[in-house]
């Protein structure tokens, strides 16, 4: 027995390499700092959405977290790859087995080795190791744990995307219930206005050319507010699904105010797009295919494993456990592929493609990240100042429309100035509105251009 365990020590104390590249993180040259901003710090961590200042949404996204079946899907999906990585690991240990049985047997007769009719009991515990000779085993454990790391990055960016979709539903709803109040009061003021021409129409003290712009200016107004109603209920239905709610028994109350834009953003390095959890994913998945070559090159060198039983066995059930029956064998055993019809040299051409093509995806998914980042920065350093030039066009529209019902009051302009004067204030502060929606959504999209509150 020590002439077969010291060839088996030694072959223990000699495998320590592991065949096949070793990764590296591609040196992909990136800029020290975006276009339009540089960050002296990153968005901020965790609840990034309390940025925003809304309660209300502070609830929406606990729910969306806890209900949404697309995020429990994702989540789902890494608690899969966590198992398949517990099974890539257990090859690293012994694998011990235990067997009995009881069973009468006959032979044939016309046989070399015939004993006739006898009975066989057997108990016995089986070892089986593989020796990682070349690194095989490491290498299967070095993919399946890349791809868990993979999955746990997917299942982060699938909440990030998830919590970016919840808090652009909510500040787009937020901004229509705001419109939708502008335009109620509009045709309020308007409905006022075709009463009072209809009065002056009918004394004689007015044309029913004003009459009927009158009128048409309201119901205008009355069939834009039953648009914007119907948007604000689909952005409901949305963050009910997004919520995990059924959309028929979900329902918002309005507020009456929108939700805090956060402020600008200063300075932003280009290091933090590494924070983002697709661009992790990808960079797992490159090393889990860097890996596959080395797996695959071990697949055609000699497997060595070692296998050992030991237990008892008799022809009858009272000698079983004498010293007599005793039994035991250990000893390696190799296995040497010699030919395959070329199968392991297309193999290793195929594990080398896969790793090309991760690492074209990990520079594509590189490439779109700088892309977005670059795209939400300049929409909120762009639209900061639309939205100062709009807040004061919506001012002078305003007070123009002011001055421009005086005239009409006083009898020295027509009615046909009012109403343009008036459409163009509306026009004027409902296009307010829009860019301020859309500095609120430029941040989530920024926010979640560069990982949001997730710290890699």
């Amino acid at each position: 027995m020590k002439s077969t365990i010291v060839p088996v020590l030694a072959t223990l104390w000699i495998a320590g390499c592991a065949v096949g590249p070793d990764f590296e993180v591609p040196p992909e040259k990136m800029e020290a700092s975006f276009k339009h901003a540089g960050f002296t710090e990153p968005p901020a961590a965790g609840s990034w959405w309390s940025m925003f200042g809304d309660a209300e949404l502070a609830r929406l996204m606990k729910a969306a977290d806890e209900n949404n079946p697309g995020g429990r899907a994702a989540l789902a999906r890494y608690d899969q790859a966590r198992a398949a990585l517990g099974l890539s690991a257990a090859d690293a240990f012994p694998a011990i087995t235990g067997d009995a049985y009881a069973r009468r047997q006959g032979d044939s007769s016309n046989s070399n080795f015939s004993a006739g009719t006898y009975n066989d009991y057997r108990a016995a515990l089986n070892l089986s190791w593989e020796i990682d000779l070349w690194g095989r085993v490491r290498r299967q454990i070095g993919v399946a744990a890349a791809q868990a790391q993979a999955a746990r990055y997917d299942y982060q960016g699938a909440i990030l995307s998830l919590r970016g979709e919840v808090a652009r539903a909510y500040v787009s709803l937020r901004f229509t219930e705001a419109e939708i109040g502008l335009l109620e009061e509009t045709a309020t003021l308007r409905e006022k206005a075709s009463g009072l021409m209809k009065s002056r129409f009918e004394g004689g003290a007015s044309s029913r050319i004003d009459y009927e712009r009158s009128v048409t200016e309201h119901q205008s107004v009355l069939a834009e507010l039953e648009q914007l109603r119907s948007q604000r209920t689909k952005y409901e239905n949305a963050l009910a699904y997004l919520t995990g709610r059924n959309a028929s028994g979900f329902q918002l109350a309005s507020t009456g105010r929108v939700p805090r834009i956060p402020g600008p953003v200063a300075a932003v390095p280009s290091e933090l797009l590494r924070r983002r959890p697709d661009l992790a994913a990808a960079e797992r998945r490159l090393a889990a295919a860097s890996e596959g070559i080395g797996l695959t090159i071990a697949s055609y060198l000699p497997r060595l494993t070692l296998n050992g039983s030991t237990g008892v066995r008799s022809l009858n059930s009272s000698d079983l456990f004498n010293s007599g029956s005793k039994l035991w064998t250990l000893g390696p055993e190799l296995s040497v592929p010699i030919f395959q019809g070329g199968q392991l040299l297309s193999d290793r051409k195929r594990a080398e493609a896969v790793y090309r093509e991760a690492l074209e995806q990990y520079r594509d998914t590189l490439l779109t990240a700088v892309r977005e980042a670059e795209d939400s920065l300049a929409d909120a350093h762009h639209l900061a100042k639309a939205a100062s030039a709009r807040s004061t066009g919506a001012r002078s529209a305003d007070k123009a429309a002011e001055l421009t019902r005086k005239r009409y009051e006083r009898g020295i302009t027509d009615y046909f100035e009012v109403v343009d004067a008036e459409r163009t204030a509306l026009a004027e502060k409902r296009a307010a509105l829009s860019v301020d929606l859309a500095r609120a959504l430029a941040a989530t999209r920024l926010i979640q251009a560069l990982g949001g509150g997730w710290q890699r």
